[in-house]
């Protein structure tokens, strides 16, 4: 008879420990993935360290024009966030030094992607989440050598609508014949509050 009720109270011992471990599992999964889960990095200000991990990404992807957002290239961000910042960069064609008004940029909507903010938010309020004006030629804040910088900011009201939306960027060398030089695109996802 003892065996038997200690048999089943180390059962029951046991189903409790495996119960305590896997809430603490499910609570751990799901802390990563709040943590995580919004993982860009908004930018205040265009600064030294700012600079180098641009004119790094020039090495790496030897491109004109960078947007410091990782390889997918998306700025997840959380409804009611205001100032949200992107961090970009251009560098001249040539390698000739830069200035504000040398190189400057363009942020156009891609009317073309299938779930967008266009076809919940309508064009007006989906232009409005970029605070910096659509298709018009805008100069770069900083510059450095042949390397441009600035900021794009996000305001996203809090009454706003979870949507993804593509963002096509062109940049310019006015000391070049082309009207457009280079160009690349990012992505606005935009997440529900949190609680």
């Amino acid at each position: 008879m003892k065996s038997k009720k200690a048999a089943m109270e180390m059962s029951v011992g046991t189903i409790v420990t495996i119960v305590l471990l896997m809430s603490v599992l499910i609570l751990g999964i799901f802390l990563v993935q709040k943590i995580f889960g919004g993982a860009t990095d908004s930018v205040d200000v265009v600064n030294k360290k700012i600079m180098s991990e641009i004119n790094n990404l020039f090495q790496d992807e030897s491109s004109e024009v960078i947007v410091k957002l990782g390889s997918d290239k998306k700025a997840k961000i959380r409804v009611g966030t205001e100032d949200f910042g992107i961090a970009i960069g251009a560098k001249t064609y040539n390698g000739g030094p830069a200035t504000r008004e040398r190189l400057q940029y363009k942020l156009t909507l891609d009317d073309i992607s299938r779930e967008n903010c266009l076809t919940k938010l309508g064009r007006h309020r989906t232009e409005n989440l970029i605070d910096q004006p659509m298709e018009t030629w805008i100069n770069f804040d900083e510059f450095d050598g042949a390397n441009t910088y600035a900021i794009i900011s996000c305001s996203i009201p809090k009454a706003t609508e979870k949507c993804s939306q593509k963002i096509l960027m062109d940049v310019r060398d006015n000391e070049q014949d082309a009207d457009v030089m280079a160009g690349t695109f990012f992505r606005i996802e935009l997440l529900s509050k949190l609680l």
